[in-house]
């Protein structure tokens, strides 16, 4: 090989090694920018939030002087593995206050390659008011998003509570006359600046949406406390006595802040709004369960979930879910399902609904399209939300037999009224019946027959075997107790008797301890603890007759192994304790028989109290 062809094979080896090692200036680093909030008032402080799944540098922030102070950066990182993907995310967090109020632009930042998009910051002028002013050690604002919104449509109430450190206490709710409050889940932690103090701020949020319209008033919260300190540390030095002239109620001063009655005027609805009004800033309407084939199969139900979705709506507010009339099939409507999303700024409201289509005839099968008017509260318009029709073809319904369509379900038509189809013919046909629903019908009441049918028999088999048990009696002393009844042990005991009127009288009756030794462990090995300690005494008593119940089986033995057998078993029928291991135990323990003691008591004579648990 000459020396030129073993450079071409050097290139081509190390070209690959060469392109991963070097950086990509193609593409950049992909980052994302974003504020932990989008309207503050002047004085107030926001975060500039960088993410990347590389790690993120310190970007050049000149260009954001003349509007904003950076008050210093603070960086956080992860990792996530999900199904053995490993994923890492960086954080940089940039605080900023504003400098002046107005729609202040964060321009794009250049990180690491990537740029991220600009930003827009709304600053109001700082608010006042309050029942408290600045320098107290607590006090409150109240502002509303919107003063003049529409009847029914949602706005936003908010409360700030400005307290010095070392203050405690707890944050009462708002009333109102004439319209809702629901608290939002999206309480907010921050620290500001108001004429030299440094205020900690908890921002607390609810959805107001006025009922009626006119002037509504709404009453603030109140906030009760204590200041667990002086707002200057350095007095305690400064002055000897401020210790002493601190208040000594509790555990500090106490004090107080009531945030200052909004009021908004709600307006009510346009003539041109249609019905029902549902203002909104988004409607979504979906029908799902299509099937994709398009095709149906009459011998099992159609399940289709139509689904109602509006912002700044809570679920209560929207209409209920409903199909339109289906010429060819039976509907069968479920219970709506509701839930609200209060997790941002604006509600987010579903109702949800299923429907069962029973098709009555071979061929197309049409689902009309549905509709619903709302009013657009950012547009000040009406608009619709919209499903288109379907048409799916249906096979399976037996040939030669019709059926009258049950009157339709109510249906939301454009305008949000509700209207049904009128039939033809209001009558019904109560002799034809739909074949697939027949046959749905049919095979409920057949199981509903057999089920019943099983309950008499299972009933009729427990009498007939409780009473032929109380029929053929049998020694007490010998006999292995359940309960009430006597039962002859399993292959234990024979027994000649003669019934005169109601008793029994046993004329004879031999006990064999080999069969009840089986018993007792064919249900140790079984694990029924209970079934395990009656064959166990039953045992017994073949041996010693007077032995009546576990305790006197438990002084009469001398084994303290068998004791802690008969202890565990104890332990499993009362205490919840393992069945199977108890059960175990035993069948080991008395696997060689009783190891009886030699006094009295061993026999059963030192019984003074009546069993705790009879058997």
């Amino acid at each position: 090989m000459t020396l030129r062809g073993c450079w071409i094979v050097l290139l081509v080896l190390f070209a690959p090694l060469a392109q991963a090692a070097s950086p990509s200036t193609g593409s950049g680093q992909a980052v994302h920018a974003f504020l932990d909030r989008n309207h503050v008032s002047l004085g107030d402080t926001v975060t500039l939030n960088i993410q990347s799944n590389d790690s993120v540098g310190t970007p050049d922030l000149s260009a954001l002087q003349n509007d904003f102070e950076v008050l210093g950066t603070s960086r956080s990182n992860s990792v996530q593995i999900v199904n053995g993907k490993r994923t890492s995310t960086s954080r940089l967090g940039i605080a900023l206050k504003p400098k002046h109020a107005g729609a202040l632009t964060i321009p794009a930042l250049d990180v690491g390659g990537g740029s991220t998009r600009p930003l827009t910051l709304q600053v109001g002028a700082a608010p006042s008011g309050g029942t408290g002013k600045i320098g107290d050690p607590v006090f409150m604002e109240a502002t509303v998003l919107s003063s003049s919104p529409w009847v029914g449509q949602q706005t936003v109430y908010t409360v700030r509570l400005y307290y010095l450190p070392g203050v405690d206490g707890a944050l009462g709710d708002p009333s109102v006359d004439g319209a809702r409050l629901i608290q939002l889940d999206r309480d907010r932690r921050y620290v500001t600046q108001r004429d030299g103090y440094t205020y900690k701020v908890i921002e607390r949020s609810w959805a107001l949406i006025p009922q009626r319209s006119g002037s509504i008033r709404v009453r603030g919260p109140e906030f009760q406390g204590r200041q667990l300190g002086t707002t200057n540390p350095n007095t305690w030095f400064n002055d000897p006595n401020a210790l002493l002239n601190a208040p000594l109620h509790g555990f500090g001063a106490p004090v107080h802040a009531l945030a200052p009655t909004a009021t908004i005027d709600a307006r009510a609805a346009p003539a041109n709004s249609g019905k029902p009004w549902l203002p909104a800033r988004d409607v979504q309407v979906k029908l799902s369960g299509l099937p994709a084939s398009g095709e149906v199969d009459a011998s099992a139900p159609l399940t289709l979930t139509l689904s109602i979705s509006a912002s700044g709506v809570p679920a209560d507010a929207l209409p209920e879910p409903e199909l339109p009339s289906i010429a060819g099939a039976r509907v069968y409507p479920d219970q709506p399902r509701d839930s609200t999303d209060d997790s941002g700024q604006w509600l987010h409201g579903t109702r949800t609904r299923s429907f069962a289509i029973v098709p009555d005839r071979n061929g197309a099968l049409t689902i009309p399209a549905i509709t619903l008017d709302w009013w657009n509260v950012e547009q000040n318009r009406v608009e619709q939300a919209t499903v288109p029709a379907h048409t799916l073809k249906v096979s399976g319904v037996a040939p030669g037999t019709a059926t009258p369509v049950a009157p339709p379900a109510p249906s939301v038509q454009p305008g949000g009224t509700t209207t049904a189809a009128a039939n033809a013919n209001p009558v019904r046909d109560k002799a034809a019946a739909t074949p697939a629903g027949a046959k749905w019908r049919d095979v409920a009441m057949a199981s509903f027959a057999l089920w019943v049918l099983a309950i008499v028999a299972a009933g009729l088999w427990w009498w007939i075997r409780k009473r032929g048990r109380r029929v053929a009696g049998v020694d007490p002393n010998n006999a292995h107790r359940v309960g009430d009844r006597a039962m002859a042990p399993p292959g234990g005991a024979t027994a000649e008797t003669r019934r005169t009127g109601d008793a029994t009288d046993v004329s004879a009756a031999r006990v064999d301890p080999k069969a009840l030794q089986r018993h007792a462990l064919d249900a140790a090995r079984a694990g029924d603890a209970a079934e395990c300690e009656r064959a166990l005494l039953a045992w017994a008593r073949a041996a010693r007759p007077g032995i009546a119940n576990a305790g006197a089986l438990r002084d009469a033995l001398d084994d303290p192994s068998q004791r802690e057998a008969l202890d565990a078993l104890q332990r499993a029928r009362w205490q919840g304790a393992d069945a199977g291991l108890a059960c175990a135990a035993m069948a080991r323990d008395f696997a060689g028989g009783f190891a009886w003691r030699s006094d009295d008591k061993a026999n059963g004579r030192d019984d003074p109290l009546p069993p705790l648990y009879p058997l």
